[in-house]
């Protein structure tokens, strides 16, 4: 009864979504539900309701796993005759150990004299894990090369022959690459003598055998800036292959393009500009490995590098103009809503959707970053499903200076979120170091929460170089405690409030060094 009750709520306010075209009334309607939401779950939960595992009959390969539900708040709550904590909105999460084949698990909930139960049989997947087999170097005569071009913008390049290895870089549609190996399916891609990349054979389109490399050569070098940005232009015979890596204090980048037998702009001076102090190009001809040396006058604002015909650009954001008293003023941030629509993210032990509280959050930040003086894009403003990589795009086509994921935080099984939760953030590049840093101590020490860390991941969100780009976990939606502050309207306000706060800092702080 109370599960479906809420589907009902989520079906109408999904259709007002669909039917308004008023901002303010979608808004409205969100927290409404919200609301509505929470008054259901605090004071009509009349049931044993289990949101995780999803299923009564399921497997897991893990050594546990846990339960995630709601029943009657003063209820007496037992899984296998083991008393389970409720709590105040009748929420329950409970860590269970796993033997290998089925357990048994009964859940039991009593009121009065009225029981409800569940049972659920979980098998723990005991196979032993698949051993891989190395696959053996299908090498290429010593003097035999293919040459093959990438087919699509975006193709990673790996540092080892597997899909979960780290990404060297991204390649450029129409890169030129020299291959001289195979492993499975992957091609060995030369770089320099001893130093490999790795790419998925159906990613590329094979052209020629050839004897010998057939190096590139840079002609020219050009420098251009507008109202916002600095370009370094270099021009160059082939598309080839290119790794970007950040300097050291967030002031400078290094960019290593590879297979250049020649570059006529070795050792040449050039006059610095706004942003950009100083560039250094060497070309060793031992490596063939052309290397551009760009130091900033200012931090790293972000970048993006990038193909323009036979062009490779290199584009430095200026370092923003502020008011040190409104320093979010005419500033634009993006912020990202997390999941929507079909993707509904993590689901609290009452059965409210990360989705649903993702887009309240990111509506109140809206209104708080435009209250000061800042222009907001957002990825969704309503509960549509948005593909992954559009989200960062179009935080990139608005010239968005700083783009922020909103999300709150779920574990797999084998995890005790009794153990592991709290407020964490993540980041990539090294330039959002430092505002992933602060967000995340903004947060811990305005809303108490416990610090669950600072975290380097390679996630879609966060892997672009521009804007500078962070996703905030702000608390679990599995631990009872923090999932009850997630429901509360004035602890969501307090959230985004800290962020609005943290952002401040960070811009003055990193505008003054």
């Amino acid at each position: 009864m109370y599960a479906d009750g809420l589907n009902i709520i989520y079906t109408l306010v999904d259709e007002t979504f669909v039917l308004s075209n008023n901002k303010k009334m979608k808004r409205f309607l969100l927290i409404a539900s919200l609301f509505i939401i929470f008054i259901l779950v605090s004071e009509s939960v009349n049931a044993l309701e289990v949101v995780y595992p999803k299923t009564d009959n399921v497997e897991i390969a893990a050594a546990s796993t846990f339960f995630i539900g709601s029943t009657e708040p003063d209820a007496t709550l037992m899984i296998n005759d083991k008393p389970v904590k409720v709590w105040d909105n009748g929420a329950f999460v409970e860590v269970v150990t796993l033997n290998d084949g089925e357990n048994t698990f009964v859940l039991e909930s009593k009121k009065d004299n009225t029981v409800k139960s569940k049972t659920y049989t979980i098998k723990k997947d005991c196979k032993p894990a698949n051993i891989s087999v190395e696959k053996e170097l299908e090498g290429f005569d010593e003097d035999s090369y293919i040459y093959a071009v990438v087919l699509a913008d975006g193709t990673p390049l790996r540092a080892l022959p597997d899909i979960n290895a780290g990404r060297l870089t991204h390649l450029s549609k129409d890169t030129s690459l020299i291959i001289n190996g195979k492993k499975g399916n992957y091609y060995r891609v030369l770089l320099e003598p001893d130093k490999y990349g790795w790419i998925d054979e159906s990613k590329v389109f094979s052209q020629s055998v050839v004897k010998a490399p057939i190096p590139a050569t840079i002609s020219d070098v050009e420098l251009s800036s507008d109202k916002n940005y600095e370009y370094i232009k270099i021009s160059v015979d082939l598309k080839v292959p290119f790794i970007v890596k950040e300097l050291g204090d967030e002031n400078g980048l290094e960019v290593d393009l590879f297979n250049i037998g020649s570059n006529a702009c070795d050792n040449e001076i050039f006059k610095s500009m706004d942003s950009v102090k100083n560039i250094a190009i060497a070309t060793t001809q031992t490596t063939k490995v052309s290397k551009y040396f760009i130091e900033l006058k200012h931090k790293n604002w972000g970048y993006d590098v990038y193909y323009e015909d036979n062009k490779l650009v290199i584009k430095i954001r200026k370092a923003p103009k502020i008011d040190l008293e409104q320093p979010l003023k005419g500033i634009t941030i993006a912020i990202d809503a997390g999941h929507g629509g079909d993707d509904v993210g993590s689901i609290g032990p009452t059965g409210v959707k990360e989705k649903e509280l993702t887009l309240d959050m990111s509506m109140r930040l809206k209104s708080m970053l435009e209250d000061a003086g800042a222009k907001v894009v957002t990825t969704r403003d309503e509960d549509v499903s948005v593909p992954l990589y559009d989200r960062p795009q179009i935080a990139k086509d608005s010239d968005a200076l700083i783009l922020l994921s909103i999300h709150a935080n779920a574990l797999p099984d084998g995890a005790n979120p009794y153990e592991k939760h709290g407020t964490s953030v993540f980041y990539y590049n090294e330039e959002a170091k430092k505002l992933a840093e602060t967000i995340k101590d903004t947060l811990v020490s305005e809303l108490g929460t416990r610090d669950d860390g600072l975290r380097n991941r390679s996630f879609v969100i966060t892997r672009t170089t521009m804007p500078l780009s962070v996703l905030i976990e702000v608390a679990y939606m599995i631990h009872p405690s923090e999932y009850t502050l997630l429901l509360d309207e004035k602890f969501r306000d307090k959230a985004m409030s800290a962020v609005k706060n943290a952002l401040e800092s960070y811009i003055i702080e990193s505008v003054n060094k």
